[in-house]
């Protein structure tokens, strides 16, 4: 029986062996955490972790989106082929944010969180001539009963404000729900004076807000292992009421997955694939003709997206700037389906800095 103490140790090692290489093991041994680069998301997604009691974090993020073409369905739409129906026809857009975020943790389980948001809308169109204020005073080309012109306009969208409250935590995993309220600060009122006062009114895209309170819940789950940080976050806007102009934004649902490398102090590379799908408008503005541009059709404001993002988060990891974060983040549309036609998608970079104190 000498031979059994020796079987013992050997037994004790293969066993903690196989422990220490069981995933289910080595998530057990280290609680989920958002130091480094990698812990936190990439910049479009908003809302992703919560803090520890009395922490805060201030945020600010520039995004911007270009848009050109046309789509009516998963099909191509060609600018002639939708001037044959309307008198004023989209042909690009650009779409400029600048979003200030804070968040404050007062409980280790309850985060608060403000987000606003100020717009720059630009949108190039083609335009029957006699839309124009003085009905045909900026004649286009020779021959033509149409020009290109621009509409442009600035102003602040939607706040939110939001709780995130933690509903498990252990095992290098962590979920939390969103409770979130859209204030409708935003305008719905923008226009262009130049065109006839009847027309003037810009189209449902180019308004900054909603108009309606919004309800909007969710849910994420994070999950880290040695070399990777996952996320899956799921998001909903519901508009409670019709707002001042007799229409009411449809609903939007938003799915995000991402993963981030872990490992390196200073940077942390990833990538992120995000799925929307946001409905048509019910009701109508008065001031808006559908028969002039596909942009106040009611019926033509919705759509499916699915889009790739590749991700760069840095943070400072020592020194004056400790904690400083600089993440960027640019991808454009796997898929996309339009209730159209209606204004295609092309890419989308977010810059944001994020400083937790």
């Amino acid at each position: 029986m000498s031979y059994m103490p020796g079987f013992g140790r050997l037994r004790t090692a293969m066993t903690a062996t196989l422990l220490a290489l069981s995933p289910t093991a080595a998530l057990s041994q280290t609680p989920w955490s958002s130091a480094g680069p990698a812990g936190h998301s990439p910049m479009g997604v908003m809302g992703d972790h919560t803090h520890g009691a009395g922490e805060w974090m201030a945020s600010i993020m520039y995004s911007r989106v270009s848009m050109s073409g046309l789509r009516d369905g998963s099909s191509d739409v060609t600018t002639d082929e939708a001037w044959a129906d309307y008198r004023m026809v989209p042909l690009s857009m650009e779409m400029d944010m600048i979003m200030p975020h804070l968040m404050w943790a007062p409980s280790d389980r309850v985060t608060l969180m403000a987000m606003a948001m100020w717009m720059d809308h630009r949108m190039d169109v083609r335009m029957a001539n006699d839309l124009m204020a003085g009905h045909g005073g900026m004649p286009g080309m020779p021959g033509m009963d149409f020009h290109n012109m621009t509409h442009e306009v600035s102003g602040w969208a939607d706040t939110e404000v939001s709780a995130l409250v933690s509903v498990y935590e252990g095992e290098r995993r962590r979920s939390h729900l969103h409770l979130g309220v859209g204030i409708p600060t935003g305008s719905i009122t923008a226009s262009d004076d130049r065109m006839v006062p009847e027309h003037s009114r810009l189209g449902y895209p180019m308004q900054f807000g909603s108009g309606s309170w919004e309800a909007r819940p969710g849910a994420t789950f994070l999950l880290q292992t040695d070399r990777v940080s996952w996320g899956a976050q799921a998001v909903g806007v519901v508009r409670l009421n019709e707002n001042n102009e007799g229409w009411r934004r449809g609903p939007e649902a938003t799915g995000n997955v991402w993963a981030m490398l872990r490992g390196n102090a200073w940077a942390s590379p990833g990538a992120r694939l995000a799925l929307r799908r946001w409905g048509n408008v019910s009701g109508a503005d008065p001031a808006l003709d559908p028969t002039i541009s596909p942009e106040n059709d009611t019926d033509l404001q919705g759509g499916t997206r699915l889009s790739g993002m590749l991700a760069l988060n840095l943070q400072v990891p020592t020194g004056f700037l400790r904690g400083h974060r600089l993440n960027i983040e640019g991808g454009a549309p796997l898929l996309e389906s339009l209730d159209g036609p209606q204004m295609s998608r092309d890419w989308t970079v977010n810059v944001g800095w994020e400083y937790a104190f």
